[in-house]
């Protein structure tokens, strides 16, 4: 989620934009017809014969262990921001496995209303304790409960047949260091744009992550990789690929700046994450762009699917009745990463009008779209982007398509 809309400017309010709650999210925010379905490096279809998948999607799909599905479901995306991997002991916010329970009854909520595949936040900003850091603030290793959590969260997902996708990082990540409430949040910025730090957080943070989940039981619950939320709300200038401008957000709460980055440092970044993660783990890896504006950003940094957002200040500009084709994307299977659960209620665009649920969904299948997750189960607000007003239209989706809707 992220921005503040327009064809050059950026998308509606977004829980990191303006300083998210710790214990809830708030919403809002932020084309030909492909027949194959996208694979991981250990996803892939070399082994899989056209009988092994009794009920392929039949348009757009992903591909894993030789199933093709419209990859269906909801962004958790957090129970608490930035402590769901790892905790933050100073708020006494525990992790996943700590509040093991009450993150069972969310994703059975979940399951219960149609859900596959949960899109679920990991470091939105580094203030928790899942990354450790030295004095001089680079990456040395993991939190003490991060591979509990981790190994909790996939046998969740294992017990009530679900998946999930991991985003690792968020734009919110590059928010300069600041403090609240006494806890200090170092920012990404100088992690990111530094060779020796960059390395630090690969060698010592993003590779062990990858090797529990792929050291798990329950690692076929892994159903994606999402390098990052909205990257470009902290890129400045433009990228080299005929894409429109970047326009960072610049300001949050609590008196927040943003440490922006070239699209340049950005995208080597990006890149050093997707081929580790391609080292280390079996699961496909992509990045959840914040608009499909910017079309080709991450086409060169090895992605196995493209992932795009899109709220009614994107469709005003860049209708989702297009098909991946028109916005020259069909090299790769795209999957819509975000968009409104009560799309008429969206008031960051004027295209959505008085669309539903389902014909949004049924419009995004029909042109080729390899799956979508809905913004936001931790949405309490009550509007366009809450889970309580539109659970019952993602599980009426889900049982009028449910042979390709599930891994």
């Amino acid at each position: 989620m992220g921005g503040n809309g327009g064809i050059t400017g950026k998308g509606g309010a977004s829980g990191g934009v303006g300083g998210s709650t710790r214990t809830g999210g708030s919403g809002g925010g932020s084309g030909g017809s492909a027949t194959g379905g996208s694979t991981g490096t250990g996803g892939g279809t070399g082994t899989c014969s056209t009988s092994a998948d009794t009920c392929p999607a039949p348009k757009g799909g992903v591909t894993l262990n030789c199933k093709k599905r419209f990859m269906y479901g909801v962004n958790y995306a957090w129970a608490y921001f930035a402590g769901d991997f790892g905790g933050i002991s100073a708020w006494n916010q525990q992790g996943v496995a700590g509040a093991k329970d009450a993150r069972t009854t969310d994703l059975t909520d979940m399951k219960n209303n149609g859900v596959d595949v949960v899109r679920w936040w990991m470091f939105p900003d580094l203030g928790g304790d899942g990354v450790k850091l030295d004095s001089s603030k680079t990456p040395t290793g993991v939190g003490s409960t991060l591979v509990a959590d981790i190994n909790a969260a996939l046998d969740i997902a294992a017990t009530l047949d679900i998946h999930i996708k991991l985003t690792l990082f968020s734009f919110d990540s590059f928010w300069a260091e600041f403090v609240d409430s006494g806890l200090t949040f170092p920012s990404l910025q100088p992690i990111a744009t530094d060779a020796t730090k960059r390395a630090a957080l690969i060698k010592n943070v993003v590779i062990p992550i990858a090797q529990a989940v792929e050291a798990s039981p329950n690692k076929d619950r892994m159903v994606a990789w999402d390098v990052i939320n909205e990257p470009e709300w902290s890129i400045t200038g433009s990228d080299p690929y005929g894409d429109q401008a970047f326009d960072p957000t610049s300001s949050g709460s609590n008196g927040k700046t943003m440490s922006t980055v070239t699209f340049a440092q950005m995208e080597t970044f990006v890149k050093d994450v997707v081929t580790a993660l391609h080292g280390a783990s079996s699961a496909p890896v992509t990045v959840g762009s914040a608009a499909v504006k910017w079309a080709k950003a991450w086409s060169q940094v090895g992605l196995d699917f493209y992932d795009f957002h899109w709220y009614g200040w994107v469709d005003q500009y860049f209708p989702h009745t297009n098909p991946p084709a028109y916005y020259k994307v069909d090299d790769k299977q795209v999957v819509v990463g975000e968009f409104p659960l009560n799309p008429a209620s969206d008031t960051t665009g004027q295209a959505f009008g008085g669309i539903t649920y389902g014909k949004l969904v049924d419009d995004f299948f029909s042109e080729g779209y390899a799956g979508v997750q809905g913004w936001s189960f931790s949405d309490t607000s009550g509007g366009a982007f809450s889970w309580s007003n539109g659970k019952a239209n993602v599980k009426a989706w889900a049982a009028a398509n449910t042979c390709y809707t599930h891994y």
